[in-house]
């Protein structure tokens, strides 16, 4: 499990000071799958490099399988297995196969059962025919499973993975998603995603963060209680306010998904029940707004998972 109690971290960079995570606490049971969301910044993967003992939290606690991050570094690293997406992971001029001996071997495993365990998730990931190929000939789904089962090396009951679906194509990020599923009925799974469909085809918990602050978690089914049903309106005008709201624009006249009480003047073409994504919108607020104005596009969130 995965225990994370009034957890605060600042960067310093000269007299400037970011406040990455402020007071967040939340829990996620043995076997399940969380996921963090938030916009860029949001501290989601700062978050992760503390479970991973990779930063230090300057206030607070995290537990993972009861160890404490702060105290207890080498036992919560034997319990953990990560992906980070920033991280260079292998050799290039290595396979496949030689890759993750390597990394078995250097993490205490013998050469023997570096080997077989190595040949192991090869064959979980459905990498066996790739495994003697170089890894700069693998292609960026190929790169992802490879990295997933060096996280599965040691057989840890906790898996961290940073965006692990970035830079794939539809039909990878699918198969990739499958993998996740099949290894969070052993392991605790806590992943961040941008692609709000991905979470709500795995997460058992979700935790919304935004500027470093915990404002939503619970299941799917909580965090879409948030809000009540959406109405998709044409409209010629947006009200000052609801740009984030906007999802196409056709013949001069712009398409919406808002809240059921938000008065906009169109047409309204129908009202149905939420997904994620515009719950997610929902609660960025302001946040959405001024991203939306920095690339200069309205709807930007609705490419996310493309």
């Amino acid at each position: 499990m995965i225990k994370v109690v009034n957890v605060s971290k600042v960067f310093r960079t000269g007299k400037k000071e970011i406040r990455a995570l402020n007071d967040v606490s939340f829990e996620l049971e043995k076997g399940k799958i969380g996921a963090l969301v938030g916009h860029n910044g949001a501290g989601k993967t700062t978050l992760i490099k503390i479970l991973s003992t990779l930063i230090i939290p300057d206030s607070g606690d995290a537990f993972v399988n009861g160890y404490s991050v702060t105290k207890q570094e080498k036992e919560v690293r034997r319990n953990i297995g990560t992906m980070m997406v920033s991280e260079r992971a292998f050799y290039f001029r290595l396979s496949g196969l030689d890759n993750l001996v390597f990394f078995g071997i250097i993490q205490g495993l013998s050469r023997s059962e570096a080997k077989r365990r190595a040949e192991e998730l090869l064959e979980l990931v459905g990498l066996s025919e790739w495994k003697n190929v170089q890894y700069m000939k693998y292609s960026t789904g190929m790169q992802r499973k490879l990295a997933l089962a060096r996280a599965l090396i040691l057989d840890p009951p906790v898996i961290l993975l940073d965006e692990p679906t970035l830079g794939m194509d539809v039909v990878s990020s699918r198969d990739f998603r499958s993998l996740i599923k099949i290894i969070s009925k052993e392991k605790t799974i806590l992943l961040t995603s941008h692609n709000m469909k991905e979470v709500e085809d795995l997460a058992d918990k979700i935790i919304v963060l935004k500027r470093g602050n915990v404002i939503a978690q619970g299941s799917k089914e909580e965090i879409l209680s948030r809000l009540g049903k959406v109405k998709v309106i044409v409209a010629k005008n947006v009200p000052k306010g609801l740009d984030k709201y906007v999802i196409g624009y056709n013949n001069g006249t712009f398409i919406l998904r808002v809240p059921q009480d938000e008065n906009v003047e169109g047409e309204v073409l129908r009202e149905e029940k939420p997904t994620l994504e515009d719950v997610f919108v929902y609660l960025m607020g302001e946040e959405m707004d001024s991203t939306r104005n920095r690339s200069g596009r309205g709807g930007w969130w609705r490419r996310w998972g493309e």
